[in-house]
């Protein structure tokens, strides 16, 4: 996930082109995934079509920016993690329905025809999901959660992301209420969230310090997130919660305005192509630990992929995007 500040680069054009409107590239990308720049850049080398990679920040930055477009949209693709917001995006028109060509091409796994959604809002390129994160030296191998409600023992000191910055806390708050129920899930969380200052985190890296630190006993994180600090030797595990995991994809987006359909197909291809996908394995941060959803493209080594999956209720979650943001919010972010 992208946690740096906000900048945008037009690969192949110069400083000043960097600067011009959407028109003036064959394809605008909206991103925020590590992987998404070295994808672009490798599909100009292999098509010759420009691409201007613009990378607000979080997936939460990135929705604002496309909110403050209004019916100006400067992007043509928008490449994020979470299926509720990209539902959301498509039920108000920002998004345009993926066509059927574009999925009948891809040869998605069952997990990855499972993630298509009915209303084609998106088309998703991977998959994670959302875990307890536990520092091994600071929580004894008898004293570790094993389900959602265990975070209560840990009460104040429970890291979070704020679900107003981060796409997979929003799909993690929305699963979270789906499998408790709201009312309940509230209640839990305010017996769990109980320290301000660790609830309201900005980005999963914050969450994997606060508990590499040990200011924290333990996260709720991505699970992609994890894995990326165990691969670099940091004494961190994955704990799937007993109540289920649910499923984070991420997904390609369709502006409803965009000018450049023949470069969104082909930007499409590449990405579901052996090709894209390879690109997308290959780097250290948090994204590039993604869950292949392809035939025959497998993922990082020790990433665990033998999830057992439910999967969000895309449309409840996005009409109730605004209401639950604004509760923890209000409950939890200092």
């Amino acid at each position: 996930m992208k946690i740096r500040t906000t900048f945008c680069f037009a690969i192949g054009l110069s400083a000043l082109a960097m600067a011009a409107p959407a028109s003036a590239s064959d394809l605008v990308l909206y991103d925020a995934l590590d992987f998404a720049g070295p994808v672009a850049k490798a599909f100009q080398a292999k098509t010759g079509l420009t691409v201007d990679v613009v990378e607000p920040g979080s997936t939460g930055e990135t929705l604002g920016k496309i909110a403050a477009e209004g019916n100006n949209p400067q992007f043509d693709i928008v490449w994020l993690d979470g299926s509720a917001v990209m539902e959301r995006m498509a039920a108000d028109h920002v998004l345009q329905a993926v066509p059927a060509a574009a999925y009948d091409k891809v040869a998605f796994t069952d997990l990855g025809k499972s993630l298509v959604p009915q209303s084609h809002a998106f088309l998703p390129t991977g998959t994670s999901t959302t875990a307890i994160e536990v520092n091994t030296k600071k929580v004894p191998a008898d004293k570790m959660p094993k389900s959602w409600a265990d975070l209560q023992s840990f009460a104040g000191s429970v890291a979070a992301k704020d679900p107003n910055l981060s796409g997979p806390a929003y799909q993690w708050l929305a699963g979270f209420f789906q499998t408790n129920g709201v009312d309940a899930g509230k209640a839990l969380l305010t017996k769990t969230l109980t320290n301000k200052t660790f609830a309201g985190l900005s980005s999963g890296g914050k969450v994997d310090k606060a508990v590499l630190t040990g200011d924290a006993s333990v996260g709720i994180n991505q699970d992609s997130s994890i894995f990326s600090k165990i691969a670099a030797g940091e004494p961190v595990v994955a704990v799937y919660p007993s109540e289920g995991s649910v499923s984070l994809p991420q997904g390609l987006g369709i502006s409803a305005k965009t000018q450049h359909m023949d470069a969104v197909r082909k930007f499409i291809d590449f990405v579901t192509s052996a090709e894209g996908q390879a690109v997308m394995l290959n780097g250290d941060d948090t994204d590039f630990f993604y869950i292949p959803i392809i035939k025959g493209i497998h993922a990082k080594p020790g990433r665990e992929t033998n999830i057992t999956y439910t999967h969000l209720d895309d449309a409840a979650a996005s009409a109730h995007e605004k209401e639950w943001k604004q509760w923890y919010k209000e409950t939890f972010v200092q």
